[in-house]
């Protein structure tokens, strides 16, 4: 294996700091094995519905 690749880690995914081309799943990107920023990582969204709907039935 080269030696640059030794250094770097891919990344899968897309990220929400970046523009919205980038913001995919199918995104892939490297980075350096060290590099630790708020933009990599897996983050999961859940939209919370709104309990007035049960209330006013």
């Amino acid at each position: 294996m080269e030696k640059w690749v030794k250094r770097y880690r891919l990344l899968r995914g897309g990220s929400w700091n970046n523009n919205p081309r980038n913001c995919r799943s199918a995104n892939r990107n490297y980075n350096a094995r060290d590099n630790r920023n708020n933009n990599v990582g897996f983050r999961v969204v859940v939209v919370r519905r709104s309990t007035l709907l049960c209330q006013n039935w």
